[in-house]
């Protein structure tokens, strides 16, 4: 069993650049093993994207204040 440390992006698993590559002429089963749990961050980016939607949504629900940013600086000025 050989082992070579990489990176995966998503799409593409690429070596370290210091690690060595074996030259194989054939087809060869590999393993491959995460050293982070991705399962946590996939599930962290979802829970994300979920909020966001939600404040989408409730933002989109809030009819226009009719007021301008600009106007509301300055009374949070006078005040």
């Amino acid at each position: 069993m050989l082992t070579i440390r990489g990176t995966y992006d998503g799409k593409t698993f690429k070596p370290l650049p210091t690690e060595p590559l074996p030259q194989i002429e054939r087809e060869v089963p590999v393993a491959i093993i995460f050293l982070e749990d991705v399962s946590i961050e996939n599930q962290r980016r979802q829970h994300q994207m979920e909020v966001a939607k939600r404040m989408r949504a409730a933002r989109d629900a809030m009819p226009p204040l009719g007021v301008s940013v600009k106007d509301l600086v300055e009374q949070g000025r006078e005040r």
